[in-house]
C-alpha cells in the first residue's frame, strides 16, 4: 500500500507553498507532490527532515488510509502459514524469512489490479 503524506496541506496551514518547502530542503516540487499522492516513497530521513522544517512530528505528515480489500487480514492461508512457521522457530532464532515473506507479499498484493 502506498504511503501518502500531507506535506502540502501542513505547509499551507503554516502559510508556505509546497514549492517553498521543497526549495528550502533541496527537493523538487514534483517530488513533494508525488509523496503526497503516494506515487513516490518517502524515506524516514526525508520525512524527519520535512517534519522538523514544518515544526510537526513525522506522524503528523502521514495520511491515515484505511486498509484495502486485499490486505494481509484477507489472506488467511498466508497468515496461517506465517504464524505456523513463526511458532516453529525458537526464540532468538534468525527470522529474516519473515522480512522476505512480507516483502514478497507486498510486491504481489501491493500493486493495484484492474
Amino acid at each position: 500500500m502506498p504511503i501518502r503524506t500531507r506535506i502540502t496541506q501542513v505547509a499551507r496551514e503554516r502559510g508556505w507553498t509546497a514549492s517553498q518547502v521543497a526549495r528550502s530542503l533541496g527537493l523538487y516540487r514534483s517530488n513533494v507532490s508525488a509523496m503526497d499522492s503516494g506515487k513516490r516513497s518517502v524515506s524516514l530521513h526525508a520525512l524527519a527532515k520535512l517534519a522538523a522544517f514544518l515544526g510537526v512530528s513525522p506522524s503528523d505528515l502521514l495520511e491515515n488510509v484505511p486498509a484495502e480489500a486485499g490486505s494481509l487480514s484477507k489472506q488467511p492461508e498466508l497468515l496461517g502459514r506465517v504464524r505456523a512457521r513463526d511458532l516453529d522457530s525458537p526464540d532468538g532464532a534468525e527470522k529474516t524469512w519473515v522480512h522476505r515473506t512480507l516483502l514478497a507479499w507486498q510486491r504481489h498484493y501491493g500493486k493495484k489490479r484492474s
